[in-house]
């Protein structure tokens, strides 16, 4: 078993004068003993502050080259990251550290920020900001020491705490998943069985996925250095800029949430011919858009995956050929699953054709431990030996499975199943509509009424809900699956992930029916 740490000095053993790391903020850059060096450095300035084995640490920045390091530091002893979204509000985070008991926190220079953390921390716990001291926060800069007194590296347990990361939180504050060191290895090991992810000096990967997400951490950063490849930092994601690094540093590896490739592709400066170097491209975490993977799987010289996973999982799905098949996904290496009823037992299996929930072998070694200090949580997602995804999919003979929507999202309306993935699309087809989210909300007659949550393209364009609902009519969704009524708004709400939050639109959609909400709510 290699820790995070172990993984990049063994690449350093291998390739010393290799470039490892390039800032996108700074001159700075780093071969990889130049990088091993750094960790380390770092690692004494942790220690001397009393950072210890097994001490859990907020790490609370965007994707920098200083985040990098210190993810890796912390790792070099054998202290647990815990890697909490940025974008969330000081009084969130504080929460987050106080129910997890966290005793450090690495943050951005803000004095509010510092002041907020600095009440929720421990008595004398280490408080760090980067870009300079912010109140009661001291210079990260600062923090350094003299590498020959750090001694070797502690071996821990295949059990022990190595990270805590953090769900979106659609429906309170987000959930820390705590992933045990037996998980490190497994959770890159197997973009080489799924993706075909090669081994070697000539890999290049652009890192503007959060590292705060298992993707950003684990299927790029941690894979690319593993793997003696050159990380190159995009601190904040930008298209356009993004579509020039692919061309400018010959990036050859992807690996994103579809809305980001998808910006990519919208951006004023892209062409396919600057995406010639790519080799590998992979996409999960969020659905994409059939026309999407047919536009890149046209214009992009590669391999494109579909790869299914949670923060819990890492991955438990893929597609090696989604283009044309957006929905279509299939078991792979650590991979172990069944479909089940929904709300049912592991044996509970269903039948060929029949939708179910998606449950995953909780034995496999890429599978989370626990949510942090939520038995109630953990004992709710991990039964008898299983994971329970919340997920629906659709059983096919072959083994292979389509992925229809969420459990808590499906809509129960007129004793029929309905999930928004299913009507969504369509809608946003209409050329009118910018976004849509599909919810049910109580009512007598249906149990559950269909109602489409939207925005328009533009504020000034009026769209009559019998439009749109003529435009379902002609469209390909059953009819039973069409919105019985339209809430039109100026924005869909979000949480700090970017995820809809469907709960506050349904609380929004039931008030506005009631004469009580701020949009217009129409019947049709």
């Amino acid at each position: 078993m290699q820790t995070c740490f172990d993984l990049v000095w063994l690449a350093a053993e291998r390739t010393p004068d290799h470039l490892a790391i390039v800032d996108d903020q700074s001159d700075r850059q780093l071969t990889y003993s130049q990088l091993i060096d750094e960790i380390e450095a770092v690692a004494v300035g942790l220690q001397q502050r009393g950072v210890k084995p097994g001490d859990r640490i907020a790490t609370v920045l965007p994707s920098l080259f200083d985040h990098v390091i210190v993810l890796l530091a912390l790792q070099r002893l054998i202290a647990v990251p815990a890697l909490i979204n940025f974008r969330l509000k000081p009084e969130e985070i504080a929460q987050l550290i106080e129910l997890g008991e966290l005793t450090g926190a690495v943050i951005l220079a803000n004095e509010n920020m510092a002041a907020v953390l600095k009440e929720a921390l421990p008595e004398g716990a280490p408080l760090l900001s980067v870009g300079g001291a912010a109140g009661p926060a001291e210079n990260y800069a600062q923090c350094r020491g003299d590498r020959s007194s750090l001694g070797t590296a502690p071996i821990p347990d295949r059990e022990d705490e190595a990270f805590i990361f953090y769900t979106s939180g659609t429906t309170g504050l987000p959930k820390g998943v705590v992933l045990a060191q037996k998980t490190v290895e497994h959770r890159i090991l197997w973009i080489s069985t799924q993706a075909g992810y090669r081994y070697g000096t000539h890999n290049v990967s652009l890192g503007f996925m959060p590292l705060s997400h298992a993707i950003g951490y684990f299927g790029v950063l941690l894979l690319t250095l593993a793997h003696n490849g050159t990380y190159h930092v995009m601190s904040a994601f930008n298209p356009v800029a993004a579509n020039d690094a692919v061309e400018n540093l010959g990036v050859n590896y992807l690996f994103a949430v579809p809305q980001l490739l998808f910006a990519m592709t919208k951006a004023p400066n892209y062409d396919p011919a600057k995406m010639k170097s790519l080799e590998l491209v992979l996409h999960g975490g969020a659905e994409i858009s059939g026309d999407l993977l047919d536009q890149i799987g046209a214009e992009w010289p590669c391999q494109i995956r579909h790869i299914y996973g949670t923060t819990e999982t890492m991955n438990s799905l893929y597609h090696p050929n989604p283009v044309g098949h957006p929905l279509r996904l299939r078991p792979g290496f650590y991979s172990r699953i069944r479909i089940i009823e929904v709300g049912g037992t592991p044996d509970q299996i269903v039948g060929v054709g029949q939708e179910g929930e998606l449950i995953i072998d909780a034995n496999v070694d890429t599978i989370f431990s626990s949510y942090l200090n939520r038995p109630d949580a953990t004992a709710e997602a991990l039964r008898d030996g299983w994971y329970y995804s919340g997920d629906v999919c659709l059983k096919h003979e072959n083994g292979d499975v389509d992925l229809i929507g969420r459990v808590d999202d499906m809509i129960r309306s007129g004793g029929e199943n309905i999930h928004p993935s299913e009507v969504e699309p369509t809608l946003e087809s209409h050329p009118a509509i910018k976004e849509v989210s599909l919810i049910g909300i109580p009512d007598p007659k249906w149990g559950e009424m269909v109602v489409a949550c939207l925005t328009a393209v533009d504020s000034d364009w009026v769209v009559e809900a019998a439009e749109l609902d003529t435009f379902m009519k002609e469209s390909t969704v059953a009819d039973f699956k069409r919105p019985k009524a339209y809430v039109f708004m100026n924005a869909l709400p979000r949480n700090a992930a970017n995820k809809i939050l469907r709960r506050e639109l349904r609380e929004i959609a039931v008030n506005t029916q009631a004469g009580d909400g701020d949009w217009d709510f129409v019947t049709v």
